[in-house]
């Protein structure tokens, strides 16, 4: 992607040596309802003030839950008329096309041992109440990946999936928001490996700042942190990331950014799985 004239020097990034802008995190809950029990992803509403949204993994009914940032709460099922449920791996938050606030899902995982490449568009609830919502557009995709674990979606509503992968370097794709539409899946080519060397198959999770700016990758063992300049994602994460404080978890598959951008969250597959957060501190590292 074309973002104009940037000198080599000047790529906006933070070394892999730079000290963390954020510290340590702290249990806000633990999940109350069993029926969220394998948290695969995670994202902040842009509607209801402290409402996380999350859904699980593989072999659950087309739901999704509201979870109250304060306390870890479960505070209401959402089912999704319209929408399969293979193995739904990440959750995000993006404009809807008429520039509301739409909840996003990813159905790439391997439950099924065939993924189904398959990312929903759903409008954000008015209310926080049990209720069934319809998605508003599906977008089938194709990629050379078998597994992918983590959804991306930025403020103009450009869609970037990861592959999960044994060491971590997973392949990051591109997916123009002018895709939706179209029951021809998208081939989606536009695609770089991730900066980052783990000793399992990585990452698992992923999000986008709400204005843009800020890149948060969730794996096994490590959270991986970008200072991105112009949307440019793919150029990002070819960069070193600096790693990020997180909780050890038995199998944490779900990151998000609050609705500042401020903070993020963690939270893991498991009943009764902690919610965990991580504030910004007052001054972060130097960039440039």
């Amino acid at each position: 992607m074309y973002v104009g004239y940037i000198p080599l020097v000047c790529l906006f990034y933070i070394s892999a040596n730079a000290q963390s802008p954020f510290g340590s995190g702290i249990t806000v809950g633990t999940l109350d309802s069993t029926h969220l029990d394998e948290a695969s992803g995670l994202a902040a509403s842009r509607v209801h003030p402290n409402v996380l949204y999350s859904h699980n993994d593989g072999g659950d009914l087309s739901r999704i839950f509201a979870v109250d940032s304060t306390d870890a709460s479960v505070i209401a099922e959402f089912g999704i008329s319209g929408a399969d449920h293979y193995d739904w791996e990440d959750i995000a938050m993006g404009p809807c096309p008429d520039k509301s606030s739409c909840i996003y899902i990813a159905d790439a995982g391997l439950n099924h041992h065939r993924p189904v490449n398959m990312i929903y568009r759903v409008r954000e609830p008015g209310a926080v109440k049990d209720q069934t919502l319809t998605i508003i557009d599906k977008l089938p995709f194709i990629w050379t990946e078998v597994d992918g674990q983590t959804l991306l979606v930025d403020n103009h509503g450009e869609i970037y999936m990861v592959s999960n992968v044994n060491g971590g370097k997973g392949l990051m794709v591109h997916i123009p928001a002018s895709a939706w539409g179209s029951a021809t899946p998208f081939n989606a080519t536009s695609s770089v490996h991730l900066n980052i060397t783990t000793s399992h198959h990585d990452p698992g999770a992923g999000d986008i700042s709400p204005d843009g700016t800020e890149l948060i990758i969730k794996a096994r063992n490590h959270v991986y942190y970008w200072k991105v300049l112009n949307n440019d994602y793919l150029s990002a994460v070819e960069t070193p990331p600096i790693e990020i404080p997180h909780h050890s978890e038995r199998l944490g598959e779900a990151i998000c950014w609050d609705v500042n951008g401020t903070n993020y969250y963690t939270l893991s597959e498991g009943r009764h799985a902690p919610l965990y957060e991580f504030v910004r501190l007052p001054t972060g590292p130097a960039v440039g």
